[in-house]
């Protein structure tokens, strides 16, 4: 009997069979694990993504925060080619622009409050930790204030540099000897009459300070009401309790004018102005808030003085860099000059060797004396106690937090911020401490000596 063709039947039904359920299951579940391997690496490297974004974020927010802060704090003090009095080592007498009170930095402007005692406080403390009158929105507890002043570094309208605005607040001295000391040509119980070469323009000198500094009515000083330029004679109130006379030697002011308007001075051939330089003074703090109320980042907060609805003035603080969440200044004070003797600036400067004036005995030296210290330790409160004044570096620290929490992570970690420890925070953020030594070079490097 012939049994090919059903042999060669049953050879195609089982060529054709196909997979068997168990085959199949095998093969799902080797492409679960596959699935399931691709979807943990997936994962892992967006966690590990999102970490990274998260850590560059808060380590570059840390960062621009201490460039913002130093690129300030390293002008303090800066008034372009004036020399306050006190720490002008070329000077032969008593210096008048002792300091003898912290500034209110939130003074609002105006002639009647920013008289010259505040003035020379103003520019003789460049930089203070007190906020004074100030209104710090919603500031984060146990964090500092820092308040930075100087001119800007660039004359206004020059360049890139902010137009001239009228109504602004300007800074101008003088580089002119004539306008520092000159001799009068005489003078009446409300009159002086200024030296041959000074303005023809009338009312040119109207609202300037003169001051009698040698001869005749020396140490007193008026309000220019008038000024006639045809006759130089200018008109003061009140009137002088010495009349000053030909011998009497005056200047306008204490060598510069901060102020809306008066700007007399000149450059060193008295006849160029001298560049006008916008006054700056900026509030630093930290908020407990970045947008909205409750939104719980912390926030690096500056405002700066400037002009709004009339009135020239700090104005309401603007966010800077979210993320800063501590925020510790320390202050390194000059209180001794090369020699160890104590500064007096209530005399005119004495010097060891009076031959060569290289070391004076009574004057700083530029170089922080002891530890640093916080802002309760940086007083002001005579002309002979004025720690704040002698100020020559800061000492800042910076705790940068990222703005959301990390799964998994809890920070147990304790952060230095100079004399203050912060931390164990036992949440979910993760924080790195930035910090930095600024030298202020305008009032240390006054005070260098060879």
């Amino acid at each position: 009997m012939n049994m090919a063709p059903t042999l060669i039947a049953s050879g195609r039904a089982a060529r054709s069979r196909g997979l068997s359920l168990i085959e199949l299951m095998i093969a799902i579940a080797i492409g679960m694990v596959v699935v399931a391997a691709l979807l943990a690496l997936y994962l892992n490297v967006t966690r590990t993504n999102n970490e990274m974004a998260k850590m560059n974020r808060q380590i570059e927010n840390g960062r621009f925060a201490m460039q913002v802060l130093q690129d300030d704090v390293v002008l303090a003090g800066f008034w372009g080619s004036f020399v306050p009095q006190f720490d002008d080592l070329t000077g032969v007498a008593a210096p008048l622009d002792v300091p003898t009170a912290l500034p209110d930095p939130c003074l609002t402007y105006n002639a009647a409050n920013w008289n010259d005692a505040y003035l020379a406080n103003l520019i003789g403390i460049p930089v203070q930790g007190s906020a004074g009158t100030c209104t710090l929105t919603s500031q984060k507890p146990n964090t500092d204030v820092l308040v930075v002043r100087h001119a800007m570094n660039c004359v206004a309208g020059v360049g890139n540099c902010e137009s001239d605005v009228a109504g602004k607040l300007y800074f101008q001295s003088s580089q002119c000897e004539n306008e520092l000391s000159t001799l009068a040509q005489g003078g009446t119980a409300t009159t002086i009459t200024l030296d041959a070469g000074s303005s023809s323009t009338t009312d040119f000198y109207k609202n300037a300070i003169i001051r009698i500094v040698s001869g005749p009515g020396a140490g007193q000083s008026r309000m220019i009401t008038a000024y006639n330029g045809g006759s130089k004679t200018a008109t003061v109130n009140p009137a002088w309790a010495t009349i000053p006379d030909n011998s009497s030697k005056y200047a306008f002011g204490l060598g510069y004018v901060l102020n809306t308007g008066g700007f007399i001075f000149h450059k060193r051939d008295c006849t160029t102005a001298a560049d006008k330089l916008k006054f700056v003074s900026n509030v630093y703090y930290i908020r407990d808030y970045a947008v909205t109320p409750g939104d719980g980042i912390p926030t690096l907060m500056q405002s700066a003085f400037d002009s709004a609805g009339g009135n020239l003035a700090q104005q309401p603080a603007q966010a800077l860099i979210e993320g800063i969440e501590g925020f510790r200044v320390m202050y390194g004070i000059d209180s001794f000059g090369k020699t160890g003797a104590p500064e007096n600036y209530l005399a005119a400067v004495a010097w060891a060797d009076p031959t060569n004036k290289v070391t004076p005995t009574n004057r700083g030296d530029g170089i922080a004396e002891g530890s640093y210290v916080d802002a309760t330790n940086v007083t002001c409160n005579s002309a002979t106690d004025c720690k704040a004044a002698n100020v020559v570096a800061v000492r800042i620290y910076v705790l940068a937090r990222s703005q959301e929490t990390t799964p998994g992570y809890t920070d147990t970690k304790t952060y230095q911020l100079g004399d203050v420890t912060k931390g164990p925070f036992n949440d979910g953020y993760k924080r790195h401490v930035f910090s930095t030594t600024v030298r202020l070079v305008n009032p240390a490097g006054r005070r260098d000596t060879p």
